[in-house]
Order: structure tokens, then sequence, then C-alpha cells
């Protein structure tokens, strides 16, 4: 057998690495830069020199706020500031450039750390927005135009509490009815409407969708007096009715009743016998060319429209590759555009991603060889497994748009780079009336909508998208956030529902914004729903790991108290001093190993047990007089300057204090040994600090005493961790004197309050 090829063969030296990287990033279509610690460029790429109007070699070498004025100086030293904390940051600076103009910018940052995690530099990603608000405007227009679109559908849609009592209708559906005030409509049962058949009231109240044609009599509404109407004699409705709420399990909210009159399309079709022939009419008729493809771009079927816009018949079309019909620069385009969304359908890991694709915009070849811009919807066609078979598209003429977008052209690529490829979710909302003035693709793909499906919402569309029980909190935090409330630090989670109806949980932040001159909040999402699944079987794992934990620490338990016993047989028969104090030294480390187990035992139920209201200063005095009654020899100076600190917490806030307290007598060689306990109002919590007099711990050492992977820490240590993390809180650990590490460590641990807990929650 041929001996394998050593590995590094296979592997790239770092020189070509480093050639690689340097090659990447000069082709960036965004700036690049690079500082060392003390705010110099070492590297700036040709994209960012040039959008300063600088070339590379003045950039490099000069400080960074050389090439800024003073009010954004400030901006760049904040964010520095944060970076050598090892925070990653976004913000705006406006950049001025050789002939002194004014460049705007997105720059996100990051901190470059050495090997052993210290702050040597930042690097950042320089974005020019120049255009960004002549593409808002844009955006804001065409939000309109999608506003308007739905207000003026003629869907009717009705919405009815789980008893089936109407409890709001829009427009289309009072016309359709009739009805000219839609309080005359208010209390209507869907169930007493003796148009609805008795069969499809049973699958309701079942809690099955149904969807029905039915002939309307507007004579035995009427009858019935069930409410006054305008209409008179029978329509055609074609009807979709639909439980809410009772996905995942859940109880059943209400009944969403969609109308849509087809009288007169009835009519009209008398004589089409199925489905396919309505929709094939519809093809015939409408300027957008409808088409089919297979999955290797085959066209299948195009309707007739396809002549008015590129002189093609059918029949010269069908059969043909569209990317014959294509310009070459669209071709890898549509390729690109179909491998992303199997590659996404691959992702989906068997759950196959439905609803539209977002639109396409390529360039097409007209039969006289001129070329025309279309934009084109298109989602895939499955089989009954749910396999992608083919294409379904509507293409429609954009020439005229693309004509007057061209301006806008760059902006938006750039625009779109930033903010639709971001695996966060960005909105704009103003709240008088509730309304969506900006979505980006992943947040509209949080709710399986398209972005123009989002802006197209109306307020009852965005209260019904929510979980009732999120709706009253959610709009209460927009609220405050409106009156200029700084934003919270830890994420608000809601529940939301997506197009066909399954729950998702996003966790979100907000901040007032002036958009368009006008207040309005931007709220950053993210669709937390696989993490949440994700943490709860970490806890199934966590809960077998335990129950290994616990039969290990039986086992141990039996076997130290052998190793006592054997000692206690030895210290009998020895003589020697110096054997008797080995002897005793091997006792003290069984008692401690019989010590850690118990202290690790003790916390097993951490996170099965629920949180409740505790208040700090009694619990804090409690066990700092606990173990100054163990250790009369430690000296103990209690500072608590809150007296009503509430939190929530468990039996284990007890074990946190503990911990902190016993590791600040053990680890104290002094002769004095003395412990500092205090509490005080910190931001939107507390903070309690525990320190000692002792040796201190050194600057390495803080970094990484709390990092599992590492084991730097104690059982104790890390068990407090564990406890802050359950209490959604911090644990640091700091110099008793600032600067001086030999003089004592201070370990401090911040908790939220139970209001602000209660509000972000």
């Amino acid at each position: 057998m041929k001996d394998p090829e050593p590995i590094s063969n296979h592997l790239i030296s770092q020189e070509e690495e480093a050639t690689l990287f340097r090659a990447l990033v000069d082709s960036m279509n965004d700036g690049f830069g690079i500082i060392d610690i003390d705010g110099v460029f070492t590297y700036v790429n040709s994209r960012f020199a040039n959008m300063l109007n600088y070339s590379v070699d003045d950039m490099v070498g000069r400080h960074l706020l050389d090439f800024v004025d003073e009010k954004n100086k400030k901006i760049i030293r904040e964010n520095i500031r944060r970076r050598t904390k090892g925070e990653a940051t976004q913000y705006e600076v406006a950049w001025s450039r050789s002939t002194g103009e004014q460049v705007p910018t997105i720059v996100s940052g990051a901190p470059l750390l050495n090997r052993e995690g210290g702050h040597r530099g930042s690097f950042a990603v320089i974005t020019d927005i120049t255009e960004l608000k002549a593409s808002r405007k844009a955006l804001e227009e065409n939000v309109e135009m999608m506003r308007r679109i739905f207000e003026e559908s003629q869907l009717g849609i009705e919405l009815f509490d789980p008893n089936g009592i109407l409890i709001a209708a829009n427009q289309a559906a009072l016309d359709i009815g009739g009805i000219s005030d839609l309080n005359d409509l208010i209390g209507f049962s869907l169930f007493d409407d003796p148009n609805v058949p008795n069969e499809f009231k049973a699958e309701l109240i079942r809690g099955e969708a149904v969807k029905y044609e039915t002939t309307f009599d507007f004579e035995k509404v009427k009858e019935k007096e069930l409410y006054p109407t305008s209409r008179s004699g029978k329509i055609i409705l074609d009807t979709w009715v639909t439980p809410l709420g009772l996905e995942n399990g859940g109880e059943l909210k209400g009944y969403l009743s969609q109308l849509l009159e087809i009288t007169e399309e009835k009519r009209k079709e008398a004589a089409l016998e199925d489905t396919e022939k309505r929709y094939k009419l519809l093809a015939d008729n409408i300027i957008d060319i409808i088409f089919t493809s297979d999955m290797e771009l085959n066209l299948t079927y195009v309707s007739p429209s396809v002549e008015l816009l590129l002189g093609f018949s059918v029949e010269e079309v069908t059969g043909k590759s569209l990317i014959e019909l294509m310009a070459p620069e669209s071709v890898w385009t549509a390729i690109e555009a179909v491998k992303l969304a199997l590659d996404e359908e691959k992702d989906a890991a068997g759950s196959l991603i439905r609803g539209d694709s977002p639109p396409l915009e390529i360039h097409l070849k007209r039969k006289d060889g001129s070329m025309v811009w279309v934009e084109v919807a298109r989602t895939f066609t499955r089989d009954s497994d749910g396999v992608p078979t083919g294409i379904l598209g509507v293409a429609r003429n954009i020439e005229e748009r693309k004509e007057s977008q061209k301006a806008l052209i760059k902006s938006e690529a750039k625009y779109r780079a930033l903010i639709d490829q971001s695996f966060q979710g960005f909105m704009i909302i103003q709240t008088l009336p509730l309304q969506i003035k900006f979505a980006n693709p992943a947040f509209a793909g949080f709710l399986e909508r398209t972005v123009d499906e989002v802006l197209a919402l109306s307020p009852k569309e965005i209260q019904s998208m929510i979980h009732p029980d999120d709706w009253d909190p959610a709009m209460k935090r927009l609220e405050e956030l409106m009156k200029g409330e700084p934003p919270q630090r830890i994420p608000m989670l809601i529940r939301v529902f997506q197009k066909d109806g399954d729950m998702q949980w996003l966790e979100i932040f907000g901040r007032r914004v002036e958009y368009e001159e006008a207040p309005a909040l931007q709220i950053v999402t993210m669709n937390v729903t696989d993490r949440l699944d994700a943490e709860k079987h970490i806890e199934t794992q966590k809960e077998r790991a335990m129950h290994l934990i616990d039969l290990m620490a039986h086992d141990f338990r039996n076997q130290l108290q052998i190793i006592l016993g054997s000692t206690m047989v030895m210290e009998m028969n020895l003589q020697d001093p110096e054997a008797r104090r080995l002897l005793g030294q091997i006792v003290s480390s069984v008692e401690r190993c019989q010590s850690m187990i118990s202290k690790v035992k003790v916390t097993e139920p951490l996170m099965s047990v629920p949180l409740r209201i505790r208040k700090l200063s009694t619990t804090i005095e409690s066990v700092a007089e606990s173990y100054k009654n163990q250790h009369r020899d430690v000296a103990f100076d209690l500072s608590l300057k809150v007296d009503n600190a509430l939190v929530e917490a468990d039996q284990f806030l007890e074990q946190l204090l503990g911990n902190l307290i016993e590791n600040a007598i053990e680890h104290n060689p002094r002769e004095e040994r003395i412990v500092w306990i205090s509490l005080k109002d910190s931001g939107e919590g507390y903070e309690i600090a525990v320190s000692d007099n002792g040796q201190g711990i050194s600057g390495s050492l803080k970094a990484a005493i709390f990092d599992l992977s590492r084991r730097y820490g104690g059982v104790g240590l890390h068990q407090s961790k564990q406890i802050c993390d359950k209490y959604r809180g911090r644990i640091d650990v700091r110099d008793r004197v600032k600067g001086e590490p030999t003089k004592g460590a201070e370990f401090v641990v911040w908790l939220p309050s139970a209001q602000e807990r209660n509000n972000s929650s």
C-alpha cells in the first residue's frame, strides 16, 4: 500500500495565507483599515484610501484622528475606548477627504488581540453611505405605494373571537356585505350565518381550517336580522376561514376569515371546468409574463404576454432555455439565485423553506435585439414530498423604474451589502399610527414574508402577528423608548407568528432615532428560536450528566470513607510524629474532597429551581453573620448602601455569597485577615463586592479565572459564575486597590433589579 502523503503538503504557508488575505482585503468594495494600540494606521486597502482621495502611503503611519474633524474625533475616541475593553462596535463617522469634503460612513470595528488575550489594536470595515438618504426616500415611496395597494384591495378580511363573534373587519369586507358602518357588524356570530355550510361550522369548532366557495344569499341575512345591509339577492364568495392560536398545542384565539367576491368571475368562467382553466385565463390576459421552467431553467410554460414584452411568440420560446434569453451579466445572477435557494433548502435540514424568494432583476433580450430590464418574482414548484421540481415566476417590465433609479444604484448596492445581507433583522417603526417604515430581508425572513409584505402591514396585522401575551409589554416598552428612555441592556423576548402560523421567538433591542425628520424607533432583532430549542436540548443533556455525577459522587464518597477508616486504623499503630503529621494531611485532603463533592451536589437542581423576589441586604447580613461565627479570627467590614435592593433569585443566592466569602478567607495567607462586603446601586441593578487583603490575583489569571475550558478557577468560583448566569447577572474580579494587585482581590457581582428584569422579560 502506498504511504499517505504528509499532511503538511496540503497546508498553505503563513506567507501564502497572508498573501491570500491581502488579496481578499484589497479587492473589497468597502474600505478596510488596521490601527495599532496607539491609533496609528498600519494598513489600509486602496478602496479606503481612494474614498478619502489619498494614496495608501499617505495614510499608513499616520494617526486615524488626522482624517476626521473635532466632532468625529469624539465618536472615534469613544469607540476605540470600547474596543480596548474587547468590544466590537458599529457607528457612523464622517471622514475628511484631502479636498476638505466630508464622506459619511458606517464603521464596523473589532479589537485585535494577542495570544494572551491582550489588546494590540483594531481593524474595521468602512462603508460609504453618502447616498443612503436618497435610497431611503425611494424605499419610503415604495412603502407608501404598497400600503395604498393593500388598503384598496378587494379581499375582505374579518376577525372573530374564540366564540365566533366578529370583532374587526376591513373596508373591503364591509363593501362585500353592503355595510356602511363597522359598528353595525360588531357582535355578529360566524356560527349564526346561514350562508356558512353546517359541515364547515363543525370543522371550525374542531379547530380545522376551511376553504370553500359558497352562494351568499342576502335575503337569509335580512330574514334573520343578522345585520343591516344595502345589498340584496345572491353573490358568489371564495372564503377562507382559519382558526388562530392552535399551533404547537396552543388554545384557540379566534378565527380569521378572508372573503373574495367572485360573482363576476364566475359568470365569465361558467364554461370552464376546473381551477387550471381559470388560472390560464388570468395568465393569458395580464401584461406581466408568467412562466414555469424545470430545474435546468428550460421553459415549460410561458404566458402570451411574452409577445408584448419580448416580441417572441409562445411557440418560439417554449422549450428554450431562459439562459438564451438573458444578457451575459444576468446569467450568473440567475444561476447564483437558484443555487442560493437550493442551499437554503439544504440548510433547513429537511424542513423545506416555503414562500417567494426575493425579487430578482435581470436583463432580457428582445426579438429585435434590444434589451429590457425585468423584475422576476419566483418560487419553487414542488412534488408531493415538498422537493423542488421546477420554478414558477412572474416577470414584470421595470425599464422605466430602472431609468429613474440609475442615480441610486451605487448606494443601493452598498446598502444591501450592509443591511440586506445581515443575519440580524432591522426595522424602523413609527408608533402613531403603528407602521413599519423600513425592514431588511432578514427581518422579513423571520416572519416568512417578503420585505414588501412587511412594509404593507396595517397596525391590526402587526398586532395579529405578535403573541397576545407579549403585545402589551412590547407596546409599553416602545412607548418608553419614544419618550426618550435609554435602551435596555437586556434584550426583550417576544413571540411572533410567521405567515404560515408558526411561532418564533425574537430577541429585540430598540432605541429612538430621527427618520425623515420625524421621531421613530430603530429595532434590531434576532431569531433565537433555534437557540432556545438548543438550550432545551442542552438542559436534557445536562440532566443526564448530573445523573452520572450523582452516581460518581456516591462511589467517590464510599471510597473516601474507606480511606478515612483505613487512616484511623493506621493512626492507632503509628508512633512516629512525622508519619502521624503526614497521615493528618491525608485526612484533611479527604475531608476537603468530601466538602467539594457536597458543594457540587448542592447546586445539582440549579437550573430547575424557579426564581422569586429576594432582598439582597437581608441575605448578605445573614450569610456574613454565619461566616463570622465560623471564623472568629477574621475581621468583617459590611457597607450596605441600599436597603430595599430586590432581585429575582433562589436559594442558591446564599451559596453564591458564601462561595465568594469562603474564597476570600481560604486563599488569604496573612495572619490578620480582613473581608470587606459592600452593596450599592449600579445602573439598572445592584453591585455586590467581596474583597480581601490577601496576595491578590495576577492580570493573566483575572482574564481566565471564570473560563471553564481553562480550569483556572476552583469549584466555588465556577459555581458562582453559573449562579450569576442563571440570574442574568455578571461576575468579575479586579484589584482591591486599583493598580496594586498584591494588596488583595475584589470579586464583583452585578445582578439586575427585579423590576428591570420583569421589564426585559
